[in-house]
Order: structure tokens, then sequence, then C-alpha cells
């Protein structure tokens, strides 16, 4: 999701399996790992967003955690969890992200799915949101896609472990009551979101879901005209959206994720801001779009 064309499209209305295996340059003494819990609820971080950034522990146990964000930042939060692919560095990755979220959409995003595996995480606006994934044991970063364009990316990037040799019972998160699927250019969902919601990949690239409240009385052919234009590079004039996106961000295939949103009840738009690899062209333009009701 491209922060610039965010800004632009929304003036006025408001305010991206295998584990890094470097070794390290010296021995590091044994992490300190979370507390255990009998309680069959996942593991949970708390995440504040400021327009300075974001802390995050540097340590995890495995199994179940939910990523739990809120942002006093204007231009919201973006939060997703990585995982880099054997031989990549992270400052690959940032510079092909970078491209990704720029000029090079194209190019870049499918560098970006060589780079990483994505597992999702968060995106909030003014309402606070959480996604509940699955880690295993190995190395993983969480980035706020909304910093891609800041000169100090590399620091604002949280670094976070989860060491091998912990026995821990797999939690589970709460019982989805709904659930949207991701195809390869339409949403499976039914019109009524309530409660947590479970996000499955079931297409052939990395997608996201999310949900921005719209203007009463819009349509499907207004949601159409306004991914139209600005797939093709035009001013796409008056925007049916009221707000900004919540939801989960890229998944790569495969994966899935929990949602749960303090959303106000009303209807909102589910849309994907992501391109498509092979065409570059968005998905949302070619009909990956819907209108929901959320009952909060």
């Amino acid at each position: 999701m491209n922060r610039h064309l965010l800004s632009a499209v929304l003036a006025g209305s408001l305010a991206g399996s295998l584990l890094l295996t470097a070794p390290e340059a010296q021995a590091a003494p044994a992490p300190v790992l979370p507390a255990t819990s009998h309680s069959s609820a996942p593991q949970a971080v708390d995440i504040a967003v400021t327009p300075e950034g974001f802390t995050a522990p540097s340590v995890l146990r495995p199994g179940a955690v939910t990523f739990r964000v809120r942002s006093t930042d204007p231009a919201g939060a973006w939060i997703g969890l990585v995982r880099l692919r054997p031989g990549v560095t992270l400052e690959t990755y940032l510079a092909d992200l970078r491209r990704a979220m720029g000029d090079d959409p194209g190019a870049g995003g499918r560098a970006v799915a060589r780079d990483v595996e994505m597992l999702g995480g968060t995106a909030v606006a003014h309402a606070p949101a959480a996604a509940t994934l699955y880690v295993t044991p190995g190395t993983y970063y969480l980035v706020d896609f909304r910093d891609v364009d800041l000169p100090d990316l590399a620091d604002r990037v949280r670094r976070l472990t989860v060491p091998p040799g912990w026995p821990v019972q797999v939690p589970r998160p709460s019982a989805p009551t709904s659930r949207i699927t991701l195809r390869d250019s339409a949403f499976d969902v039914l019109g009524v979101l309530s409660g947590p919601v479970r996000v499955v990949n079931r297409s052939r690239q990395h997608n996201e879901a999310m949900l921005m409240p719209v203007r009463p009385r819009t349509t499907l052919a207004d949601l159409d005209a306004f991914f139209e234009a600005v797939d093709a590079g035009r001013d796409p004039g008056a925007q049916p959206f009221t707000g900004g996106p919540t939801g989960v961000v890229p998944l790569s295939p495969g994966r899935s994720a929990v949602l749960e949103t303090q959303l106000p009840s009303g209807t909102y738009a589910l849309v994907t801001w992501v391109r498509d690899l092979d065409s570059g062209s968005m998905f949302a333009a070619r009909g990956m779009r819907a209108l929901v009701t959320v009952q909060g």
C-alpha cells in the first residue's frame, strides 16, 4: 500500500516460512523468554505507534501471538510481520520494499515476494485492531509499511526472535465467527462481518484485506470507478471513503490471520491496494472489492 497514494486519495476525509540462518558474529547470552501462561489465549503483544515509531519485544515464544495495535499517528499504522528467506539481508528487503511501494511496483513487488514470507499483521486508522498469527522458531521483523519512504526506515524496523527448544502447548485464538478468503481476483465473503474474522490467502501471490468506511449510498459501481481511475493514474475525483484502512496487511499464499477490530458498526468497503505481480494492475480495479456490513 503506497503511503503517498493513500494520502492524496484520502486528503480531506481523514486527517507484505523460512528462517534466517546467518550466524551471529558473537555468541549472545540466552534470551529471557516471555512467561508462560496456562490460559488457552495466545500470547499478546501491545504495539503503540506514534509518528516517531513503535516498540516491540525482542523475543516471542512459539505458537499463536496476537499483535494488538493502536496508533496516535494521523497516518495510522500498517504493522506487518515478515521472515527473510535464506541469504536475503534486511537491507535488500527494505530496498525492494521501497521499490514495490514506490515507482516500481511490478519488479519491486516480485522482488519482495522472493525476499520474504509475509505472515500478515494489522493496519489501523483511528480504531485499534489486532491480528493473531502463528510463529515457529526463527528470526522475524516487524515493519510499519507506513514508514517505507522515511530515511530512517531501517532504524524503525523491530527484530523478533522465537528461540528453539521452548516447549509450549500451542494456544488457539478465539474461534472466528466470520471468514474472508482471498482468491486471485475476488474476495469470498458473506455480507456481514461480526466478531473475530479469519482472513485466508488462497491466491497465487501475497494479498491483503482492508476495511474502509464509505459514504452513505456508496455502490460497487462507485468503488469500481474510483479504483479504475487510480489504476490508470487519473484523478479519481470525489472518493467514496470517509476513513483510513483497518485490516490484515499482506499475507503470503497459504497464510492466514485472525482479525479483531473495534470498528463502529456500519457499511465498509472490503478492498485491497495490492497489484497483480504479472499484469501490474490493481486487483481492486479488476473487481476484487465488496461492500460489507460490520457488526460491532
